[in-house]
């Protein structure tokens, strides 16, 4: 089931049009499973052309945001950092989370080297700790698309020889408001078949600057659930980035300016769309994030 979360409620696709759902209020989470359920058995109230709608954040409000790092061998080789045994991860809060067409704001205080990560992200359904790789798939509602945006000069200021030595930095570096644009819909698990092969492309102003597939994961969705959970509780609603590919900026120098249109498309999900613009305020320091260990 594919669901949208927009201005008029919650609605599923058919065609080119968003059938709207009667559904007590506008978000699928804090129980995404629940609401899922919920979803498949909703009556019709309106629809609305796909290309008229103003679409939301499918989640509105995740608890935290886990970051899977160097899961894809070209971009472990392009960053320079150490390949590992283990899934690499972190956590923030889920504040820098905004929707499809909201712009990415690049902060006023770290501009200059602010960079796209098109990635595969997972919507917890079901929390837990110490959760199987065979039961993995059990705990994930849906499956999304994101843009893991980082400011790469804060981020390189707390890692040394590709590992992190200030996670503070780190954590601040991938926080920033509106660094994790989601979108634009959520699609169930039970749409997809396992394991995963979904083709992801990153487009910066129509060019490809990033082309993968799922399969080329170091680690899979059950091995990244399986290891994040076993030091981490996962609750309903948190977000789980599975990593990125080669040919981000950081390799190029090909950092995103104001003026730039990222787009993010993943088989069978759809295509994220957002704007990039520079900041309006005066140079100050992004908020500390919330560090989940």
């Amino acid at each position: 089931m594919r669901l949208y979360r927009t201005r008029d409620g919650v609605a599923c696709r058919n065609g080119d049009d968003l059938v709207l759902l009667e559904l007590p209020g506008h978000d699928v989470i804090p129980h995404p499973a629940d609401r899922i359920d919920l979803a498949r058995e909703a009556p019709e109230r309106a629809r609305i052309p796909l290309a008229d709608a103003e679409l939301l954040c499918p989640t509105a409000y995740p608890g935290k945001v886990v970051l899977a790092g160097g899961n894809y061998l070209d971009h472990v080789a392009e960053a320079g950092l150490a390949t590992t045994t283990a899934p690499v991860f972190l956590t923030i809060a889920g504040d820098p989370v905004v929707g499809p067409g909201t712009p990415i704001v690049l902060p006023a205080d770290a501009p200059n080297h602010v960079d796209y990560e098109g990635e595969l992200a997972l919507i917890v359904g079901r929390g837990g700790s110490d959760i199987a790789a065979a039961d993995a798939w059990t705990h994930i509602a849906a499956l999304t698309i994101v843009n893991d945006v980082s400011a790469r000069d804060i981020q390189l200021s707390g890692m040394s020889d590709g590992a992190i030595t200030a996670i503070d930095s780190v954590c601040r570096a991938k926080g920033f408001p509106t660094f994790k644009p989601l979108g634009p819909c959520l699609v169930t698990v039970d749409e997809f078949e396992s394991p995963l092969n979904l083709a992801i492309t990153t487009y910066v102003n129509g060019e490809v600057r990033q082309s993968a597939r799922t399969s080329e994961m170091i680690f899979s969705v059950a091995e990244i659930v399986e290891y994040v959970s076993s030091s981490v509780h996962l609750a309903t609603g948190d977000l789980i980035l599975t990593g990125t590919r080669g040919g981000v900026g950081l390799a190029t120098g090909a950092y995103l300016k104001a003026g730039d249109l990222v787009e993010i498309e993943i088989e069978g999900i759809g295509r994220l769309t957002n704007p990039v613009v520079a900041s309006k305020s005066t140079p100050v320091s992004a908020p500390m994030q919330r560090v989940n260990s």
